[in-house]
């Protein structure tokens, strides 16, 4: 056979392409400089690719975590400490995702292990009255924790109005002028002072005087797995725990039994494997009355494997200037 009847047309137009002694190319005319520069170019997207595929999954919610615990400490939070350790937001599924969420103060300190809320914008918003019964409307947030603890140890603001009260020294906060005591105090005294511009305004509901959040998130759904509610501090022999291995809240409002009332709030919830103890508080120096009997940390006052909790409470609205007759739910009209 024919060599040149085999060799393609390339080789023919190219003679300096064809082949030599039947198995080499000639390379010579090869470009080597564009080919060694789209390399690098490659070779540069790649590890680009690759350091941000790395940060977006490994750091970026913590930078963006680290953001705004400063920006939260530096303008929201005077007297206490707030930090989150990550933050992930999806705003195609309405997700935030967190963790190691901590916030102290004088008062309390609140710890989060991990957790995260869905809000569901994509379900319509149909406007209603804070009055009417929201309980039966469709779940717009659901918020999901684990490892949620409470610790209550002190009432300072309440000793530091008790102080002023007394015109005591004030000990518990000794470089304070104007403690949030003291200013919610001084609202209050006026709120109570009946002036002629108060008495002469129209008393407006609530979705009248502000855009309320309850109708658009009229139904809240809590899960807590793993949580600790402590109260209790040194200065105590003994500190109240209550732990829950598993709890479900679901929070609404229906309508107030009082009509002079704005609404009620209502919460729903059951737990699993509830105990309440009382244990020795640690670094309490004082003297010590042993309880009848430890069992594992303290000694427990209750627990059950199976606990449901109803609470309700009227939203109190404002008090009319002349009496009224109210009809209570029992079908007694009485006069207020």
């Amino acid at each position: 056979m024919d060599l040149e009847q085999t060799t393609p047309l390339f080789y023919h137009d190219n003679p300096e392409a064809s082949f030599s002694n039947g198995s080499r190319l000639n390379l010579e005319n090869l470009n080597l400089d564009s080919l060694d520069s789209n390399f690098a170019i490659l070779l540069c997207s790649l590890v680009f690719a690759v350091a941000w595929v790395i940060y977006i999954t490994y750091y970026n919610s913590r930078v963006v975590a680290y953001i705004i615990t400063q920006i939260v400490n530096k303008l929201f939070i005077s007297d206490g400490f707030f930090k989150i350790g990550s933050l992930t937001i999806n705003a195609l599924s309405g997700k935030i995702m967190f963790r190691d969420v901590v916030y102290v103060n004088y008062d309390y300190t609140a710890r989060v292990q991990d957790g995260y809320l869905i809000f569901r914008w994509w379900r319509a918003y149909v406007p209603k009255d804070v009055s009417e019964d929201l309980s039966h409307s469709d779940t717009r947030l659901s918020v999901v924790l684990n490892g949620f603890e409470l610790h209550l140890y002190n009432r300072s603001h309440l000793y530091s109005h008790l102080e002023k009260t007394f015109g005591l020294g004030s000990n518990i906060f000794p470089n304070a002028g104007d403690t949030k005591a003291d200013l919610e105090t001084e609202r209050n005294d006026n709120e109570m002072q009946p002036t002629s511009k108060k008495n002469k305004k129209k008393p407006k509901p609530e979705a009248a005087m502000a855009k309320t959040w309850r109708d658009l998130i009229p139904v809240i759904k809590c899960d807590i797995s793993s949580s600790r509610l402590v109260f209790g501090n040194r200065l105590v022999p003994t500190t109240l725990s209550i732990t829950f291995e598993e709890s479900h809240f679901v929070y609404s409002t229906k309508p107030a039994v009082c009509t002079l009332d704005r609404f009620m709030h209502f919460v729903k919830s059951k737990a699993e494997n509830v105990k309440v103890m009382l244990a020795p508080s640690p670094k309490y120096t004082g003297m010590l009355d042993d309880p009848p009997r430890y069992m594992g940390e303290g000694f427990v006052l209750m627990s059950s494997n199976d606990l449901e909790l109803y609470f309700y409470m009227d939203e109190p609205g404002l008090v009319p200037e002349e009496p009224v007759l109210v009809t209570l739910a029992n079908g007694d009209v009485v006069e207020h």
